[in-house]
């Protein structure tokens, strides 16, 4: 029997100036805010799309909160606020509350060039069939773009060293030190700088 499981999407809303701010010191705030635009539109799509019939989009601000009930469809998302704390603590509270009332739970961020439909499938796959396994999604600036997992994990959020090249590679050690199976997906590219549009499915640029 397949074991029920739900998706969380971590998105902001694209307003110049609050997303993508890397970017826009290179390209300019408005094409930056495009290129976030395509990309949260990206992962909205991939996320309905899915496996995963219970869907959650959590935002950081409240205010973005309304923005998003007017984006999407009741039926099909719910629409939660992030806590207050690093974006460790946020993952792992955001996490944690929905296991409460699912038996599994995988996270994205809405950041991704080259993520696919396939590769959420694969993760809800891996977790419904097991419940000792974590699903790790590496991305190529030493991050991650996706983690699963069937249980609270508090311990593998707590003093990382966020936005650095060894985030990945402290949280793997830390997953397989908790003796569950990690099941790596392939790895995907967040778009920080100009060079990783090369990787955006869909972006034509704009101005």
């Amino acid at each position: 029997m397949t074991r029920d499981g739900a998706l969380i999407v971590f998105a902001r809303q694209p307003v110049a100036g609050r997303v993508k701010t890397r970017l826009a010191a290179s390209l300019g705030a408005k094409v930056a805010t495009k290129v976030y635009a395509h990309l949260l539109d990206r992962a909205i799509e991939i996320a309905t799309q899915s496996k995963f019939s219970t869907r959650y989009l959590y935002t950081s601000d409240r205010q973005e909160v309304t923005y998003f009930h007017q984006r999407l469809d009741a039926n099909e998302w719910h629409v939660r606020e992030q806590c207050v704390g690093n974006i460790g603590q946020r993952m792992s509270d955001a996490i944690g509350e929905a296991l409460i009332e699912h038996a599994f739970v995988v996270l994205i961020g809405s950041d991704v060039a080259d993520n696919s439909v396939e590769d959420l499938n694969a993760a809800f796959d891996a977790l419904s069939s097991s419940e000792n396994r974590v699903v790790f999604g590496p991305s190529a600036d030493g991050g991650y773009w996706l983690i699963g997992s069937s249980k609270p994990c508090p311990e593998v959020f707590c003093s990382i060293p966020w936005s650095t090249s060894d985030v990945a590679q402290m949280t793997l050690r830390r997953l397989r030190a908790n003796g569950v199976e990690v099941i790596l997906t392939a790895e995907r590219h967040d778009v920080d700088e100009t060079s990783d549009l090369r990787f955006l499915h869909g972006w034509a640029g704009g101005s």
